[in-house]
């Protein structure tokens, strides 16, 4: 049998181990500039979209976030991309000391070669510095020269979250969520012949014109930027068969010209114009003021929303214009995303 005295030895460090666990688990900081080692981590949501759901996992595939100290220099920097970020709740690690941060993130800039950002230097650049912008080409267009962009953008979204506060905390990990905007748009233009006969795609230029192919770190644009010329990356024509019938230009053939371009950021206060050409006699088909067209939309399809809101939520427009035999535009209405407005009814 073992004496009493060194059962009683062996049993003191355990009992001081229990003692001690708590204390350790719950990192309390003894003295005020002791830091516990909390882990701050950053999620990305995306549900500010028609459809309410957070799409980031099946959407988003590269994410970049920048903070930037309370005095607006660059204090972290940090790029991820692939799988990872459509695992069940994926996050980033911010690796900074305890202060006030203001996080700026771009989302889907290494999915293309659409979108240019700079190049930031931590503890020099700060937020003024950064910017995204859209990457264009220099090309003569009706021989005046115009900054066109005739490929299409991939998916770009922002993020912004200022003045948030990362101080030492009890629990080891604490999260921050940057919400997200989706700055891209797909904008499919149809030219729907009524007259039965057969409409060359050729026969026309499709172009959207808008100063938003700059964008600041807050999601701003800035319109110094200059004028971008936006020309569609598809563009066919076809025709489809109504009533049974294979031959074009008989009654029950619907003859259609189909293009998709895709642009930068549409704000509700913006000139941005869409226009349809002749590319043989360079005559004007049709052009119209852009946001005020989908506003009309917006106040039949949803008509509690402010109109940057509905701009910003949805990322696909589909126009559908009607022309006559000499190819003029029938203005006495216009499909929008499948609403149809009747211009007897409502002045454009």
């Amino acid at each position: 049998m073992r004496p009493l005295c060194s059962i009683l030895c062996s049993a003191r460090p355990l009992a001081l181990l229990a003692v001690l666990l708590p204390w350790l688990s719950s990192c309390e900081p003894i003295w005020d500039n002791e830091d516990c080692g909390t882990e701050y981590r950053v999620k990305f949501k995306y549900d500010y979209n028609m459809l309410y759901t957070d799409a980031f996992a099946t959407q988003v595939h590269s994410v970049t976030l920048y903070a930037f100290d309370n005095d607006g220099r660059l204090a972290f920097q940090r790029s991820e991309q692939g799988e990872a970020l459509a695992q069940d709740g994926y996050s980033m690690v911010l690796d900074v000391d305890p202060g006030q941060y203001h996080l700026v993130a771009w989302a889907g800039l290494f999915e293309g070669k659409g979108f240019s950002v700079p190049t930031l230097t931590e503890g020099q650049s700060t937020i003024d510095d950064l910017y995204c912008r859209i990457n264009r080409e220099e090309q003569l267009l009706r021989n005046q020269e115009a900054e066109v962009v005739d490929y299409r953008l991939q998916a770009l979204w922002h993020g912004y979250l200022p003045a948030q506060a990362v101080t030492r905390a009890p629990s080891r990990t604490e999260y921050l969520t940057v919400p997200l905007t989706r700055d891209t748009h797909t904008l499919r233009v149809i030219l729907q012949q009524m007259s039965g006969e057969a409409l060359d795609a050729s026969l026309f230029e499709i172009s959207v014109t808008d100063r938003n192919g700059w964008m600041n770190y807050d999601n701003t644009l800035d319109p110094a930027d200059g004028m971008l010329t936006y020309l569609p990356y598809y563009q066919q024509g076809g025709s489809a068969d109504i009533e049974g019938s294979a031959t074009p230009g008989e009654e029950g053939v619907l003859n259609m010209c189909v293009a998709e371009l895709t642009t930068g950021r549409l704000m509700a206060g913006s000139d941005a114009r869409l226009t349809v050409r002749r590319t043989d006699t360079g005559d004007i088909v049709l052009s119209i003021p852009l946001i005020q067209y989908l506003e009309m939309c917006r106040t039949v399809a949803n008509y509690q929303m402010p109109l940057q809101e509905y701009l910003d939520r949805e990322d696909t427009f589909a126009m559908t214009f009607f022309l006559d035999g000499n190819h003029a535009w029938i203005d006495t209405q216009v499909i929008i995303n499948d609403w149809i407005v009747r211009f007897n009814d409502i002045n454009p």
